[in-house]
Formats: C-alpha cells, structure tokens, sequence
C-alpha cells in the first residue's frame, strides 16, 4: 500500500496544519507549471494531491490508518490476508467472536488467594482463623465511574461509542471491513477526560477486610475452602 505520510514527508501523527504546509510546499515543488514538461514531476504531483485528498479528510486517514486506502479500487492490497478474509465472513466480523457494543466498565475481579500456616492441633480438631484480605471495591469518590467528582465520561470520537473500529481493506473480493476493538477507548466507548484522582481513573480502590475462616477438623495439606463474599 502507498505510503501517503512518506509521500508528503510527514510523520504519522502529524497534524493536520503540518499535513497542510507539507502538501503546499511539495503541490508548488512538484507542479507541471513550474517543472515544464517534466513526465516524472507530473506524476510526483498526483501522487501528492492523491495523498493530501486522503490524509487531509479525518474520516479517509482513519480509515487510511487502519489499513484501508480509500483512494485506490479493488484488488489486493498490501497488509490483508486470507486471516482478514475468514475473520469478515466467520471470525471477528460475525458469530460469537463478534464485539457487539462497548465493553462494561465495571468488570468481576479476580479470585484473591490467601495461605493459612497451621499447627499441628488446629490441623487434628479445627478452628476459627481471622484473616486479613486485600480486595478491590468501588471507588467511594467517583462511584465506579472512573471520571472525577462533576465530570463524567465522554464519548469517544473514534468510534462514536460503539468501543470497536470498521477497517476498510481490500482483497480479490473488493474492499471488505473487519471489526476490531477501538484503540483509543480500549473497547469501552467513551474516554476519561478527568480521571478520578482516588482510584486513578480505575473505578476501584484497594480495600483490606476481616474475614472469619472455620477450619474444619481433620484437614489436609493443600485444601481449599472458597469463599464468594
């Protein structure tokens, strides 16, 4: 594929002012009526405007960006693959695989392991052991919202809310889209303009609590014993 940001000699995230005095610079450089007759400069000069039509419109360079090239037409494009092809009709475009809307924030957390070393007697007839364990709770600051106390989350404007991206590729079947998780959101669909100064943005703060463990009489080494609160 075309590398448009080598073409009008700009780095990757350039900005759109930069992108602009880029295509100006090289339009003047490379113009049929400043270089005459010159067959290479002409060409040169389609390719420039080619790739300023293409990284000066937000919605083509993110499409550009994510693999497609919205100015060129069918046939295979470099960086897709028979992988791309199977995942737009069965894997990641479709079927169970599929993300359908943006993932929640407030997530299950994880199991918390703790080890308990007894002696001998507790081992033959039991006991009550009181534990100390760290967990994770919602944050009381932000209630789980992650934003700062009288802000609130916003939309991202990558992906409109959706928390997945559409990427524009071409294959011997024409151009064809594949899903995949928005990189700017992280797949949750909105952003944290304020993050919540508590919890760091997480929604969750680290909390340690008492727990009372019976431990049945006769056990052996290794057993575990659950407990879901």
């Amino acid at each position: 594929m075309t590398d448009y940001y080598e073409i009008l000699e700009v780095a990757r995230d350039a900005s759109p002012e930069q992108i602009k005095k880029a295509y100006r610079r090289l339009a003047r450089q490379h113009h049929p009526d400043v270089t005459g007759e010159d067959g290479g400069s002409g060409e040169m000069f389609k390719d420039v405007s080619r790739a300023y039509d293409v990284l000066s419109n937000p919605e083509k360079r993110r499409a550009y960006d994510l693999g497609g090239d919205p100015s060129a037409g069918g046939g295979m494009g470099g960086g897709f693959g028979f992988q791309d092809i199977f995942e737009t009709f069965f894997g990641a475009g479709s079927g169970a695989s599929a993300q359908r809307g943006p993932i929640p924030r407030a997530r299950r957390g994880q199991d918390a392991l703790v080890r308990l070393d007894l002696d001998l007697a507790e081992t033959a007839f039991g006991s009550h052991r009181e534990v100390l364990v760290d967990t994770a709770v919602v944050c009381p600051t932000c209630s789980g919202t992650c934003a700062r106390p009288g802000t609130s989350p916003r939309t991202c404007e990558v992906c409109g809310g959706r928390g997945s991206v559409q990427r524009i590729a071409r294959s011997f079947l024409g151009q064809v889209m594949t899903s995949q998780p928005c990189a700017a959101c992280q797949g949750f669909g909105t952003v944290i303009p304020e993050p919540c100064t508590e919890c760091s943005g997480e929604g969750r703060v680290r909390s340690r609590r008492t727990l009372t463990v019976d431990v049945p009489a006769g056990v052996d080494t290794g057993t575990r014993n659950k407990r879901t609160r």
